[in-house]
């Protein structure tokens, strides 16, 4: 009995002693950023503006959407992830990873009836890993970001602009792409 209970403290005593601060990853800790996107008035620049039933879904199957933006409220941003997937190019001798991601957004949607006025969106970078730790492993940044809104005759966003020249998604602080409606 008594080596058992010398055994069962021995263990207890170097699980204690095995873990190291790096071991644990901090919630707080910054992981891969997802873009920011604000709706602003065409009239007023300078305004937010609603969009009434925002409703962002997968372009190759509207049955995968984001549940954040289904429908059923008005919103003045949109938070979307991007794709982690990437092709690898070389440029200028270096070898760089691009990535694409692209969304149907919808303005004014009606689950009932599917109906809404649906804009193409397709969002391209560069991918970056960066570094955190061992125990939180690598997050991605995306640079030199770009934002293309596929013309369908009836677009309800009538202009996309970037916050700042080659346009980078770092952290999800602050707004990186304004769409005007």
């Amino acid at each position: 009995m008594k080596n058992l209970k010398i055994m069962v403290f021995a263990v207890c005593a170097f699980s204690l002693f095995t873990c190291e601060k790096d071991d644990l990853c901090d919630e707080n800790t910054p992981v891969t950023p997802r873009m920011i996107f604000e709706f602003r008035d065409l009239a007023n620049p300078e305004s937010t503006k609603n969009v009434a039933g925002l409703r962002v879904e997968d372009p190759d199957d509207s049955s995968r959407f984001l549940e954040a933006y289904s429908g059923s409220s008005s919103e003045l941003q949109m938070i979307l992830p991007l794709k982690t997937d990437r092709i690898e190019v070389e440029e200028e001798g270096e070898i760089e990873y691009v990535g694409e991601t692209k969304f149907v957004v919808y303005k004014e949607y009606v689950d009932d009836m599917t109906t809404g006025n649906a804009d193409t969106i397709t969002i391209t970078y560069k991918i970056k890993d960066l570094y955190v730790s061992r125990a939180c492993g690598y997050k991605t940044t995306y640079e030199n970001v770009s934002v293309t809104i596929e013309p369908d005759g009836d677009n309800w966003m009538l202009f996309e602009d970037a916050t700042n020249e080659n346009q980078s998604v770092l952290n999800e602080d602050e707004t990186h792409w304004t769409i005007r409606h």
